[in-house]
């Protein structure tokens, strides 16, 4: 995972005015980040049918969303098992956020967002797709939308850091700065070990005094 640098912001009105230039540029490699830190460590499996051409597309499908570098093949992996009318339900919600995973790893984020959106009509209780449908809307500018999908992975059991990690980000670009610096406190004291979600408070050096 790249190391990305982030815009400090010396006060409040610096940060409206840059927001729609340097600032957007920083949102958007935090974002990026988001997105690789939400799914990387936790493809889902499949349910434990088998489709009749075994277990090597499921295999390539979930190690595909698990690695940082999305190869064609996992995502052929993925597409073959959702042309597999016997894989529906549960198991198909979870090849779709598998796929989405990759597709959002490659900036394909319309069709990702798509994918997920058939994965929480398929399965409603899929944490996972909950809270990777939330950077995906984030990532096609339905910020507002994404705070409160993010709330609902929370309350299905997501990571809680990374559901306030996502509702951070979907603050930040929408402008609410306190809002966001709260969501990003939250986040840190969720996962202290972590040391990205633990720096993004102290890039509002307004609250440091």
């Amino acid at each position: 995972m790249s190391t990305h640098s982030f815009q400090t912001r010396q006060s409040k009105p610096l940060v409206q005015a840059i927001t729609g230039g340097v600032m957007g540029l920083a949102m958007a490699a935090l974002l990026a980040f988001a997105i690789s830190f939400a799914f990387s460590g936790r493809a889902l499996g499949q349910a434990s049918e088998t489709p009749p051409y075994g277990a090597d597309a499921r295999y390539e499908c979930e190690a595909g969303a698990r690695e940082s570098g999305a190869t064609g093949r996992a995502l052929g992996a993925c597409d073959l098992l959702l042309r597999d009318g016997s894989v529906s339900g549960e198991t198909r919600a979870r090849v779709l956020t598998n796929r989405a995973v990759m597709l959002l790893a490659r900036g394909q984020n319309v069709q990702a967002r798509s994918d997920l959106e058939e994965a929480v009509e398929l399965a409603p209780e899929l944490a996972e797709a909950w809270l990777n449908l939330s950077a995906a809307q984030i990532s096609t500018g339905s910020a507002q939308q994404a705070i409160e999908t993010a709330r609902q992975a929370g309350e299905l059991g997501a990571s809680p850091a990374l559901a306030a990690f996502n509702t951070a980000i979907a603050l930040e670009t929408l402008g609410r700065f306190e809002d966001a610096y709260a969501a990003y406190n939250q986040a840190a004291q969720q996962d202290p070990e972590n040391m990205t979600l633990a720096a993004q408070p102290g890039r509002f050096i307004w609250h440091q005094g």
